[in-house]
């Protein structure tokens, strides 16, 4: 069944590190997850504005003017049905997610948000086979977010300046309120959807509601919005006035950039940007409302939102001017400046060949770039060099890890005091090196920390056996390969294969993996390797109907162990 020779695996050295637990070692972001797909966030800026009474053919329409609906509109109906077609031989899906497209209302103006496209591009950027964000940007810098959370300190000295600016400081106190259930207390502003509930969910019958509350959570923003920006603007006149200093870390950015800025983090390299510049504009432009920033119910340009928007161009280029270390990808190639001719009253015709020339070049250039991105990056996945068998095993071993990883970042109240006093751990430990001894069992109710503990205690355990130790850990029920005893038996034996000095598995019956995960122990053992292995709520999710054909795994887990393997379980009473 078994044979003696060493496992020869021809896999790459990053899929040895994931099965081998050795990873975790490294002290940085665990490697993410084999996806299928290209999942790409597209953001700009909704700022808008609407041109009421226009006749359309001798029909009185309301117009709400979009700075990039029609590029976006382009990018659904023409780009995305390209790339389906190109990946779709290659088993990959493409996905466009764009949550603003033909609507009217602008979601950065409601700082909540911004924070939940936050999560979508955490999302897109674990799950997206590449690119996984593509940004316009214009003329116009649009709408800044709020904060969502003051310091007693700042909310005091922002209060001061704008009672000297004669704002209207009873608004900043309606909508920021004091949280001291927080440490320290802070002032955190009110979700404007529990106040206006209605403004997302519009349907035929609260359209007029809808609509009522968006304008009155408009006039809202627009009032702290301004407020922010003159206390932030007036900071070096009434410095000697009043303490502003701390008020120099609220810097009022739009969402664009913030999005853009927090992609950037996670890799510049799967953010693209267009640059989108048209040449003639001005304040004085007929029609211009939509694509430049212009102060409040005037014709003059806001000079601050302005200064914004430079700054920001600014940092785009500078972020993707840094090539990949191995200087095979050139990211300034995910920079695509794009100028364009202004036409007056800001009304692109069908037929207008100018206009018309962009939108074909911005499609091909989008299409062709995350072409090539996507491409270059499945060639350098390790996807591409493992079996589809592997490819699950990876996943699977990955998921088990990263939960490992995100747990023992926790604090754990009273686990110094328990490795260091705690007599029958000690004990435990020292005999696990050198004799044969019972795994490691933790006992105890539910929700009383023992998952925690445990992967405290792994994490511990691996700190003080050095990298040359070996691991496998598996939490029952995180994944639908961990429902039950079996499948993580089983799923513990063929990660096995993959260790170092492992000997190779021949068959797949029952008995012969127990057999194979006693053979593995004792091999392990006696090359003096050391293994930790990691069950997670051993019972939590075993039916007693299942219980008798599983008895055979719980006798073989619980069986004296040989040195150098420290296996840990956590049961569920």
């Amino acid at each position: 069944m078994v044979s003696g020779h060493p496992n020869n695996n021809s896999n790459t050295d990053a899929y040895a590190n994931v099965m081998q637990g050795k990873v975790l070692f490294y002290g940085s972001q665990l490697p993410k997850l084999i996806w299928n797909q290209i999942k790409i966030l597209i953001v700009s800026n909704k700022d808008g504005y609407t041109q009421k009474n226009k006749f359309i053919n001798k029909t009185n329409y309301n117009i709400y003017y979009l700075e990039f609906d029609i590029e976006r509109d382009i990018l659904l109906t023409e780009t995305l049905p390209k790339l389906q077609q190109y990946f779709l031989t290659q088993g990959i899906y493409v996905n466009f997610i764009d949550c603003n497209l033909n609507w009217d209302l602008d979601l950065s103006r409601n700082p909540y948000h911004v924070l939940r496209y936050m999560k979508e591009l955490d999302d897109a950027y674990r799950t997206s086979t590449g690119l996984f964000l593509l940004t316009f940007v214009g003329n116009k810098y649009g709408s800044v977010v709020l904060p969502t959370e003051l310091s007693t300190t700042d909310f005091n000295n922002i209060k001061n300046v704008a009672s000297d600016l004669n704002k209207d400081v009873k608004l900043l106190e309606r909508w920021y309120l004091l949280d001291d259930k927080l440490l320290p207390p802070a002032y955190k502003l009110k979700d404007p959807d529990e106040d206006f509930s209605n403004i997302l969910s519009r349907t035929i019958s609260t359209y007029d509601i809808s609509a009522r509350e968006t304008q009155e959570w408009n006039d809202v923003y627009t009032s702290l919005a301004d407020l922010f920006i003159s206390v932030l603007n007036e900071r070096p006149n009434l410095k000697s006035k009043h303490d502003t200093s701390s008020l120099y870390d609220i810097q009022l950015l739009s969402g664009v950039e913030i999005l853009f800025n927090y992609a950037a983090k996670l890799s510049p390299s799967g953010c693209m940007c267009i640059l989108r510049q048209f040449d003639g504009l001005n304040e004085k432009s007929k029609g211009n409302e939509a694509y430049i920033d212009l102060l409040n119910g005037t014709n003059r340009l806001d000079k601050i939102r302005q200064e914004k928007l430079k700054r920001f161009r600014e940092s785009i280029t500078q972020k993707l001017s840094i090539n990949d270390d191995d200087n095979n990808l050139k990211i300034e190639d995910n920079r695509l400046v794009l100028n364009v001719s202004w036409k007056e009253n800001g009304e692109f015709q069908s037929d207008d060949t100018d206009y018309q020339r962009y939108l074909r070049t911005l499609n091909a250039a989008i299409f062709l770039r995350i072409k090539s991105l996507c491409e270059r990056n499945i060639d350098l996945s390790i996807a591409n060099h493992l079996k589809y068998d592997e490819k699950i095993l990876y996943n699977e071993t990955l998921v088990h890890l990263t939960h490992y990883s995100k747990l023992s970042s926790h604090p754990c109240l009273g686990f110094e005091n328990f490795v260091e006093n705690n007599n029958s751990f000690k004990q435990w430990l020292s005999l696990a090196n050198i004799n044969e001894h019972h795994p490691l069992i933790i006992i105890g109710s539910r929700a009383s920390g023992k998952t925690l503990f445990c992967t405290k205690l792994v994490h511990y355990l691996l700190n003080t056996l050095g990298k040359n130790a070996q691991c496998i850990i598996r939490y029952f029920n995180l994944t639908s390969r961990s429902r039950n005893i079996t499948e993580i038996f089983t799923s513990i034996c063929t990660q096995m294969q993959t260790l170092q000095n492992a000997p190779t598995f021949i068959n797949d019956q029952q008995c012969n993996y127990i057999e194979y995960y006693q053979t593995v122990l004792k091999t392990l053992s006696n090359n003096q390797k050391s293994i930790v292995i990691m069950i997670d709520g051993i019972e939590e999710v075993t039916p007693p109907n299942q219980f008798a054909s599983s008895i055979v795994y719980y006798q073989t887990l619980l069986q004296l162990l040989p040195p150098k393997v420290f296996l840990r379980f956590l049961f569920f009473f």
